[in-house]
């Protein structure tokens, strides 16, 4: 093994002595065979030339031996790569096109990889995080709903397969500290929660089974950047009590900088709390309110079906216990935690992967292309290596590695503009995003890079390749010098009809998005956003909410003020129960639920929502009176179809004793609105009922404020308002409300975006692959339209001729696209709004403007080949 090394090293060391000693060996054997020749009477010429012969020729013999040296593989190797160099500096054009060409590709997919890594592949920041499990209760006409301290009691109590069961509820209330009045969100967790998703505080300790006694002294834990920004980052916090509201906690914990937490978008759990409570778990309240988001762990060994085979156990259970109403439709349901926060985006960006893939492919197919014009262009040459003995396997070997210099160049180019690209995309991702955790290139994602390079290499080589192995030697020495020879490529009329119709692809997907995207601009979301603004306010009572709201009024430039308790389209939470119209049966009860909302007087003209029957609510719709409520058109038809709904009692939840003590009550409807888009744009999720604020207290609100124009310095004065006249009432969140409604808009405008921009770059690639084919098409063809032109032909003629010819590409590139797309285009469907996957606007749209770009495409190579001079062109010939 040493001496095959060293004589290695030395062939690579000292190749011009040793190329110098080979040359003059095999020349002294030659010249010893020819003197034997001419020691029998040859004369020496010919002796020479048969002692050449019979040797096998000095330059084959020489490789011969060449390739039986050690180390001879890393010298060609190391050959080829020069090589290649050389061949990128000499054809700069080439060099730039290429390169550029690969980089925008494998950057795309380096980019969108990243998405995928950091989302869908990377395990959860957490301690044993493949075991656990978001549990979900599916009740009544509603999935995906929370569960009641009740029911997570008695999961607890019955449940074998999870060793912990923990919950969570996040709200808008006042932060602790001193100073002026802060809102923030505060987490209401059960004590076992965050031990799942932290492995120890940063100071102090978790919550723990003390915090839960009944006498226990009323605890809290701070996150970090609460910690630094209220607390001074004081390490001596732990143990001391804070002013909060009306009483004091006890801090007894500081979580680390980097705890976040990762749930899906519609969970209402944020990924910065601010602080967290504990909240004790007991058999009380059977029928109390379903609030808390639950997290499973599974015991050691155990697994997710057998789980949700114990939880539809469970569920079944729960049901049939006395003390609790039963509930129609009840099951429990568990999810991994990690496939329940991607369920939103794990299509689309498997979507997003696919059409970066469609653009490194033609990326692939036009560099393919160029490389195959070189290698025609060089056909000459690789015939004459061929015919003094280099092998098909080296010349093959050669192609590759000059391949691969051209794609690695491109690869590392592509990290640059994927690092690019991916800042580019973290900086507006919408939230389903930007919940998901933190995104950023690592080992895996270098790694996926080197390998898409890699494959590319592979791909893109097989069309010079092909040239190799088809050499015909006698053929192509005789033909290869003469610039008439025409060779009609099928092969580049199959990469160019590729890249046609991977790019149509593209355009149709593109098209069913941005009309999407047109569409989600119109719909009517139940209120007239313009000239409305909000803010989150936090109120202890009723009167204090009312002098905010008199307040706010006084401001010039308002025309009104109102409040609500959770503003449409917000991410502000969302409270719904079962509802039913009065004196309906048992068993017509706990079947479907409702939106619900506590709001003041003039809430629905303050926001802009249409009031189509009855009346507003007035201040005296309050608990000491007749209790009403306000319910949408949806819930008005459902209820009551072809009945007049005004003066009709409706049975539902409220809390006239105060926040969150819900009781069952029967107030009579007494006006009926349009529905209002609450959660999304583009689905009506559930109907809606309105309850006057007194019913339904709430410590936090949001307030509405309508102006008649935009009114400068609206937030200061909104500010310098509420802090004379309170200034322990906090508020957060100021901004129009037009904010909100875009916020609902940004992931179909991010993907569309997204689309777009990638169907350009696939167009841009597949039109200049186009006009690449018909350029050198032209070239080759010089002679042949100069002879046409010569014996008569117009030039209409020659310009039919390039256009036909560029023509059939683009043409078989639209059908194979257009089948292509009606296969895949479905997989779009769940991304769509109020347009087909299979819409033949879209699709005649695409077909449309790829023939009007292709024939633009092709109009410098037409009026290239009408400006030949037919005596020049055969001149040259």
């Amino acid at each position: 093994m040493k001496l095959r090394l060293r004589s290695a090293l030395r062939n690579l060391l000292h190749k011009r002595e040793i190329e110098k000693d080979l040359d003059a060996e095999v020349r002294a054997f030659v010249d010893m065979v020819a003197d034997e020749k001419i020691a029998a009477g040859l004369p020496q010429p010919e002796a020479q030339r048969r002692a050449v012969v019979e040797c096998g020729g000095i330059e084959p013999v020489k490789q011969s031996a060449r390739d039986g040296r050690s180390g001879v593989a890393l010298e060609n190797v190391w050959q080829d790569l020069r090589l290649g160099i050389r061949h990128l500096r000499r054809n700069p054009i080439f060099a730039v096109a290429a390169i550029l060409m690969l980089g925008i590709g494998i950057g795309a997919n380096t980019a969108i990889f990243t998405f995928v890594n950091s989302v869908l592949l990377r395990p959860l920041p957490y301690p044993d995080s493949n075991r656990l499990t978001t549990i979900l209760s599916e009740l009544g006409n509603s999935s995906r709903a929370p569960a009641s301290l009740f029911e997570l009691y008695q999961m607890r109590q019955r449940s074998r397969q999870f060793d912990q069961i923990a919950g969570i509820w996040v709200t808008n209330r006042a932060l602790p500290g001193k100073g002026d009045a802060e809102q923030g969100k505060a987490g209401v967790v059960t004590s076992n929660f965050l031990q799942l998703f932290c492995t120890h505080p940063m100071l102090g300790r978790f919550f723990g089974p003390e915090d839960d006694l009944e006498n226990a002294p009323s605890t809290l834990i701070l996150s970090h950047e609460l910690w630094v920004r209220k607390f001074g980052a004081d390490p001596r916090i732990i143990g001391k009590s804070v002013p909060l509201g009306r009483g004091s906690p006890v801090v007894i914990g500081v979580l680390p900088q980097n705890f976040r937490l990762i749930f899906a978008d519609d969970a209402s759990v944020p990924p910065n709390v601010d602080y967290f409570q504990s909240l004790p778990v007991g058999p009380w309240e059977p029928n109390g309110p379903g609030f808390l988001h639950l997290v499973g762990r599974l015991r050691s060994g155990g697994s997710l079906p057998a789980a949700q085979a114990e939880l539809t156990s469970i569920a079944r259970q729960i049901n049939e216990i006395g003390a609790r109403i039963k509930v129609a439709n009840y099951h429990l349901v568990a999810y991994s935690l990690q496939d329940d926060d991607v369920r939103e985006v794990r299509r689309t960006l498997y979507l997003l992967f696919g059409a970066v893939a469609f653009v490194l492919l033609i990326g692939c197919a036009n560099v393919a292309n160029l490389l195959l014009v070189r290698a025609r262009q060089r056909l000459h040459e690789t015939t004459i290596r061929a015919a003094l003995g280099a092998s098909t396997a080296r010349l093959m070997q050669q192609i590759l590695t000059e391949t691969l210099v051209t794609v690695f160049l491109g690869g590392a180019l592509a990290l640059l503009l994927g690092w690019a690209a991916l800042q580019a995309i973290v900086a507006v991702e919408p939230s389903s995003f930007a919940n998901l955790g933190q995104v950023s290139l690592d080992l895996r994602v270098l790694a996926f890079t080197f390998a898409i390079a890699l494959l590319t290499s592979a791909i893109v080589a097989l069309a010079p390749i092909s040239t190799v192995r088809r050499l015909k030697l006698a053929e192509d020495l005789k033909s290869s010098g003469r610039s008439t020879t025409r060779r009609q490529s099928k092969a580049s009329t199959v990469l160019v009809a590729t890249e046609v119709a991977l790019a149509f692809v593209l355009l149709i997907g593109t098209g069913l998005l941005l009309r999407t995207f047109a569409n989600i601009l119109r719909v009517d979301p139940g209120f007239r956003a313009k000239n409305v603004f909000t803010l989150r306010v936090g109120v202890p009572d009723r009167d204090t909410l009312r002098e905010v709201q008199r307040a706010l009024t006084a401001i010039p430039g308002v025309q009104s003020v109102s409040t609500v308790s959770h503003l449409p389209l917000d991410d502000g939470g969302n409270w719904y129960d079962y509802y039913w119209k009065e004196g309906a049966p048992a068993d017509q009860q706990n079947t479907v639920m409702a939106d619900m909302r506590s709001v003041l007087p003039g809430y629905f003209d303050t926001i802009g929502a249409q009031l189509i029957q009855g009346r507003d609510f007035t201040e005296t719709d309050d608990a000491a009176h007749q209790h009403v409520a306000v319910i949408d058109e949806i819930l008005a038809r459902q209820l009551w179809p072809g009945e007049l709904a005004l003066g009709k009692r409706i049975n539902v939840s409220d809390s006239p004793k105060g926040p969150y003590q819900f009781e069952r009550d029967s107030p009579v409807v007494v006006g009926i609105v349009r529905h209002v888009q609450c959660h999304t744009l583009t689905a009506t999720v559930r109907p809606q009922i309105y309850l006057p604020y007194p019913l339904a207290p709430r410590p936090s609100m949001s307030m509405v404020i309508r102006a008649g124009a935009p009114v400068p310095g609206l937030a200061a004065s909104v500010r310098k308002q509420i802090a004379g006249l309170n200034r322990n009432v906090p508020i957060t969140h100021l901004q129009p409300l037009s904010a909100v409604v875009e916020r609902a808009r940004a992931e179909s405008r991010f993907v569309s975006v997204l689309a777009a921009l990638l169907s350009i770059v696939a167009l841009q690639l597949a039109l200049g692959g186009i006009y690449g084919v018909l350029s050198y098409s032209v070239v080759l063809r010089t002679a042949e339209i100069g002879i046409r032109m010569a014996v008569g032909a117009q030039r209409t003629q020659i310009m039919r001729l390039v256009f036909a010819e560029g023509l059939l590409p683009v043409a078989l590139g639209i059908v194979v696209g257009a089948i292509l797309s009606a296969v895949s285009m479905p997989l779009l469907d769940h991304l769509l709004f109020e347009i087909k996957p299979g819409s033949l606007e879209v699709y005649l749209l695409s077909i449309v403007s790829i023939l009007l770009l292709s024939g633009i495409s092709m109009l410098i190579p037409a009026l290239r080949a009408i400006r030949i001079d037919p005596l020049t062109a055969l001149a040259c010939e």
